[in-house]
């Protein structure tokens, strides 16, 4: 038979390891509920990531929108300047009575600022959504680039067309006043420079595009992924010296080293870098 002393002793045993247990429960209990918390948490941080990259899709793809609209009808309306022109000279050479020229340099100046107003809004968004899509800057640097070519062509273009086009008198122009103003025929010469002229222009333009494009399926692949299994191929243009813009990291690097050191706009870039750094006294 126990004695008194074995049995409290049984007692306190089975009293702390009751105790024990019911320790051992609420540690396991709080460590559960901590790890829930934490998955939760990272659960809720996963989801607002994908939300963010799907705004972010969203706004990119509506000013890419906005920008390729503004640079087709900005590179088609001068694309089309020198048929016209032709079109009417030869009519009026065979003594018939040609349609008005429609196209205006005022007119067409007004939608080259609409493209590159674009171009500016979208790249802005690229400053501001740098840490949500890695990688960006390469399409900033290259749409700088293009964009670059675009207004060195677009300023001896617009000055040939003040040549080439009809102007609208003001409204304030006395009544008789012809209207338009039609310019006299351009040469031979004149006709040729004037297309070579647009087709500076309209490369640069379409050079934009391709790299509007290139984006879209970037942002595609990059932000949707989460969402979508499939991924965008990349455009393979038939031209093997036309840039294809990725955020692959070596593709990339490529590229940053191409649009720096080898385009007007990187040149441009160094020489007045250099001139500032000059002028501050740095080496």
């Amino acid at each position: 038979m126990a004695t008194w002393f074995e049995q409290n002793a049984v007692d306190l045993i089975g009293h702390a390891l009751t105790v024990v247990g019911i320790v051992a429960a609420a540690v396991t209990v709080v460590w559960q509920l901590g790890r829930q918390h934490k998955s939760s948490l990272m659960l809720q941080r996963d989801n607002a990531r994908e939300e963010l990259k799907l705004r972010l899709h969203e706004i990119l793809t509506k000013k890419v929108r906005k920008l390729s609209n503004a640079n087709v009808h900005a590179a088609m309306y001068a694309y089309m300047i020198p048929f016209n022109v032709e079109n009417y000279q030869r009519q009026i050479a065979q003594g018939l009575q040609p349609a008005p020229i429609k196209e205006r340099a005022p007119e067409f100046s007004r939608l080259h600022t609409e493209a590159n107003n674009a171009l500016i809004e979208l790249i802005q968004e690229f400053e501001a959504w740098s840490i949500a899509f890695p990688g960006i800057e390469v399409f900033q640097v290259a749409l700088n680039a293009a964009n670059h070519d675009a207004r060195e062509a677009f300023v001896p273009l617009f000055t040939a067309l003040l040549r080439v086009l009809p102007m609208d008198p003001p409204e304030n122009a006395p009544p008789n006043m012809p209207r338009p103003l039609v310019p006299g025929p351009i040469s031979k010469d004149e006709y040729e420079q004037l297309k070579i002229l647009v087709g500076r222009y309209k490369e640069a333009m379409d050079d934009i595009g391709s790299y509007v494009h290139d984006l879209t399926i970037e942002s595609q692949n990059k932000l949707l992924s989460g969402l979508f299994e499939r991924r965008v191929p990349l455009r393979q243009p038939i031209d093997p010296k036309l840039k294809v813009i990725t955020t692959h990291p070596e593709k990339a690097e490529q590229l940053l080293r191409y649009f720096e050191n080898e385009t007007p706009w990187g040149k441009s870039k160094r020489d007045t870098e250099a001139s500032v750094k000059a002028k501050l006294g740095e080496p």
